[in-house]
Order: structure tokens, then sequence, then C-alpha cells
């Protein structure tokens, strides 16, 4: 952070009084370029997602609602993402401030990326629970409660986030970035990426893993009657296709976020963060934003057919990402573990 004397401070108070706003233009470089298509393709597609979703709202899952919340997180970081021209010059006035903190800084933008991260990190958990514990499962996510988790997932992405709007700040004409000192800007990196990164990332895959193998048990230790199987079946598909989309997650992620918990701690100079090599990161990064409907229309036949139910006037009645399509013999089979067990996974997918 920088420092000035009060004679200082008075003579560029001064000047910055006689400061108006002037914006730079847009140069529309190559980065901008593909970040506008992939801001407008996640715009779409997660839009996409959240009508079909909408849609079900009656027969909702738990699954249905999370991947609700994490279309809505990659919906907002596709519109926040969207180039646009940025600040040259600004007046010293509280407006000025709040720009700086709050625009320039990409508050909002970082609260729904984190919102995403700790989304797909539940969806994760919440397999897992559905597999192990499939008798627990309908009382720890229910209706109620996911609603609740979502809520606190982009309340914790507000309150971590938070600290930009302190280190982004005005100063003589323009906004700029500083930490109070060296130590606290290598914290602050230090807990960025273990808490909006490393452990996420560690959380699913260990979660994804322990899936796995209970799914496996199952499948040799049930008897082998078509409702179990059915359900296993189920329960398979959703699992790789999440899995799926976790992997696509780590891939984008992981160059921007090694790159910059490298710059925060010391190991690169800052100056690389306008790189073309750091640019194309960034870019990578914002793949992520918007390839999950794609994952999900590749993956789900419920997901397609309930897509094309958008041009008609019939609304789905069942879960899209709970399971797949069956027959009304199998439906009726299955109603009896539908009471009295979980709420997910209990229809098998015709691929």
């Amino acid at each position: 952070m920088f420092y000035v004397t009060q004679n200082e401070t008075g003579t560029a108070n001064e000047t910055n009084a006689t400061l108006s706003w002037t914006w730079a233009p847009l140069a529309w470089e190559w980065w901008e370029v593909l970040q506008l298509l992939l801001a407008l393709a996640g715009i779409v597609g997660n839009f996409l997602v959240m009508v079909v979703l909408f849609r079900v709202r009656r027969s909702r899952c738990s699954t249905d609602t999370l991947i609700a919340g994490l279309a809505l997180a990659d919906f907002l970081t596709s519109v926040f993402i969207i180039p646009h021209r940025q600040v040259e010059t600004l007046p010293d006035t509280t407006s000025a401030q709040l720009y700086c903190r709050i625009i320039h800084s990409s508050f909002f933008m970082w609260v729904t990326i984190s919102a995403s991260i700790f989304t797909l990190t539940t969806i994760s958990i919440e397999r897992l629970v559905a597999v192990v514990r499939p008798f627990q499962f309908k009382r720890i996510f229910s209706p109620e409660r996911t609603l609740v988790i979502v809520a606190g997932i982009w309340l914790v992405s507000f309150l971590l986030n938070f600290v930009i709007i302190f280190v982004v700040y005005f100063e003589d004409g323009s906004c700029v970035f500083g930490y109070t000192s060296v130590w606290h800007g290598k914290l602050t990196g230090i807990i960025v990426f273990l808490f909006e990164f490393l452990f996420p990332v560690v959380t699913m895959l260990v979660a994804h893993v322990f899936t796995v193998r209970a799914l496996r048990r199952s499948s040799h230790t049930n008897a082998s009657s078509e409702t179990n199987n059915f359900i296993l079946q189920a329960r398979r598909k959703i699992t790789r296709m999440l899995l799926e989309v976790i992997i696509v997650f780590i891939i984008s992620w992981t160059p921007d976020q090694v790159f910059y918990f490298a710059i925060n701690v010391g190991l690169v100079e800052a100056s690389n963060l306008y790189s073309p090599f750091y640019r194309s990161f960034v870019v990578l990064a914002f793949v992520n934003s918007c390839v999950n409907p794609v994952i999900y229309a590749a993956r789900n036949p419920n997901f397609r057919k309930a897509l094309m139910e958008l041009c008609g006037s019939v609304r789905s009645l069942r879960p899209i990402f709970a399971g797949m399509e069956t027959r009304d013999s199998q439906m009726r089979m299955l109603d009896g573990e539908t009471a009295s067990g979980s709420n997910a996974d209990i229809s098998p997918n015709r691929n």
C-alpha cells in the first residue's frame, strides 16, 4: 500500500478534484473476443438449465436443486466476464471509491466463481451420502435443508471474497491494488488458494472415490433384483456425469489458480498478470462456466427431453438429475423404495 505526506495529499486532492471519468476503449484483443464468446455460451446454456429445472420444481430432488444453484452461479459468472471498458481516470468522489472497490475489483465475479466451486463440492458430498447412507439421505438433504445449504454457500462465498473490497481502492485518480504489507498479501494468497481451490478439489476427488467404491460394493453384496439393478445403474450414470463435470473444472481452473498463487507468494512477478501467457489461463478457466450444460445434454436423456419440452406445452413432472427414463412398470416397482428410502437416483438411464 502506498503512503504520502500531508502536503502531497493536499496537492493530490486538488488535482483529483479536477479529474473526470474517462474510459479506455475496448481493443478487442484475442482473449477479449474469446471471453465474449464464452460469456454468451455460458449465459444461454446455464439459462436453459435453470429454466428446465424450474419447470420441474414440484418433483425436484436435492441434486436438481444443487445443479440449479450451480447453473445460477455459472450464469452470473458468464454475465460478469463480458468484456467492458476499463476506467482510466476518476475524480476523488465516493462513487469512485465504490467503483474501484466493487466494480473494478470484480468482487461479484469472484463471489459467483466461489459459489460455483462450493456448490460443485457440495454435489460431490451429496452423491456420496446418497450412496452410502440412502436411508438418512432424504432427511439430510431434504428440500428445505438443501435450500439452506445453497444459501449458506452464497453467504460463505461473499464473506471469503470480502477482503477484495479492502485491497482495491482509489488513489491519485485511478484504481490501485495493494496490501498493507508483503506478508499480508502472501497470507491472503495462501488462504484463498487453499479454501477456494485446493481443499474443494481434494474433497470432490475423495468423495467420488468413496462413491465409486460404495457403488461397486453394492453391485456385489445386494441381491441381483431388477429394482436394485435400476437403482445402481442410475446412480452410476449420474455419478459418472458429475465426475466429468469435476474433471473439466479441474482442467479449466488449475493453471489459473496455480499461476495466481505463485504471483501472490512472490514466486512470479506480478507484471505477468497482464501477459498473453496468463491471459490464456484466464480464458481456459472461463470455459468452465459454459461447458456444464453441454455435458448435461450429452449424458442425460432426461435433460435432453426436457429441453425439447420447452418448445411445447408439456411440463416435465420427473426429476432431471435423480434418474433417467423408466417404463411405467419399473416405476411401480420402485415406488416403495422411494417412499422408504432416499429421493435420489431411482430410475435407469437408457442411452
